[in-house]
């Protein structure tokens, strides 16, 4: 009888939150980026319904001066500590870490050497490859209103930086794959929280031929989906499906799904397999980047192109085919 009390109080104390595990996503920008912040909290809102976790968005709204603080913050108060994405974070986690040795951090979008951090990077050149092929198949479909006769594509960068460089890395060989031929004209905006110098930046690239560009600039690409509208050429969005933003002007979105990892991560530290130190690579096989097959593409891609893309995919899921990467 005892026994029964004892276990019923405990079930007690796991119903009203006791022991929860505690999660902090710390967000370069803000909810509502429709970029990595809004994709970390769908996960961590996910992990909560699944597992009853608690947790709190740390907003620092692209201010550097709010990192360290919001990191400490976040370190103190919680067990499972996300920076997302990690590396606008690189100093003040290099110093928070090591105050906080018991804690995990957990780095979004690259890698970590710090012991006490768990690293998540991402496979973008492999997503970045299918949006190139999808931009050579679509330069060449000259029937659709937006093509013009010049086989030329584009890429637009925000930051120039190591991860960017992997985006076009794998979006110029995917142009390749598809057609040798293709001229890709790649720009970098040199900035991630610009839209007006993405929006100056994808209309120089239009004017040089593009008919199709593809950006990975952040906050900086929303410009870049607004000059596609302004200016009549087909984009493809980044990191979240971005298709409703200029409904009929982008054809797809290269998807980094930091929702899933947000909740592997978390569904690993509930049931104690997260180590410290690790790394967990997503890419095109296990469902961690891709492009957004939805309606807007629907409406205005080819299904040829549809079924090729869908064939090319199915071909880097396997290995058959092994794409460029800047970081090789």
């Amino acid at each position: 009888m005892k026994r029964l009390i004892l276990i019923l109080v405990l079930l007690g104390f796991v119903a009203s939150g006791f022991g929860a595990l505690k999660v902090a996503i710390v967000a370069g920008d803000a909810i509502g980026d429709r970029g990595f912040t809004d994709m970390a909290y769908i996960g961590v809102q996910e992990a909560q319904k699944q597992f009853g976790i608690e947790y709190k968005v740390f907003e620092c709204n692209v201010d550097p001066s709010k990192y360290f603080d919001s990191l400490r913050a976040g370190a103190m108060n919680y067990d499972l500590i996300f920076v997302d994405p990690g590396y606008f974070f690189d100093k003040e986690l290099a110093e928070v870490s090591a105050m906080f040795p018991s804690k995990t951090f957990v780095y979004i979008d690259g890698t970590s050497d710090l012991p006490n951090v768990v690293s998540v990077p991402f496979k973008q050149n492999e997503g970045a490859f299918l949006a190139g092929c999808l931009a050579a198949l679509l330069t060449d479909k000259t029937e659709l209103s937006k093509i013009n006769p010049e086989k030329t594509v584009g890429f637009v960068g925000g930051f120039d930086m190591p991860v960017i460089r992997d985006y076009q890395a794998g979006y110029e060989h995917g142009v390749r794959y598809v057609d040798p031929d293709v001229k890709v004209i790649a720009r970098y905006a040199g900035d991630h929280y610009d839209p007006a110098l993405g929006k100056e930046t994808a209309y120089s690239v239009s004017k040089e031929g593009a008919d199709v560009i593809f950006q990975a600039a952040g906050p900086t690409g929303l410009g870049i989906l607004e000059a596609a509208r302004d200016y009549d050429f087909f984009a493809i969005g980044v990191d979240t499906d971005q298709g409703y933003l200029q409904p009929g002007f982008i054809v797809s979105s290269m998807m980094k799904k930091v929702d899933v990892a947000v909740l592997d991560v978390i569904r690993m530290q509930i049931e104690n397999k997260l180590e410290k130190g690790s790394v967990h690579v997503y890419g095109i096989a296990n469902g961690g980047v891709g492009l957004a097959y939805n309606e807007f593409m629907m409406d205005t891609v080819p299904a040829s192109v549809y079924l090729e893309i869908k064939a090319i995919q199915e071909k880097i899921a396997t290995g058959e085919i092994v794409v460029d990467s800047y970081f090789d």
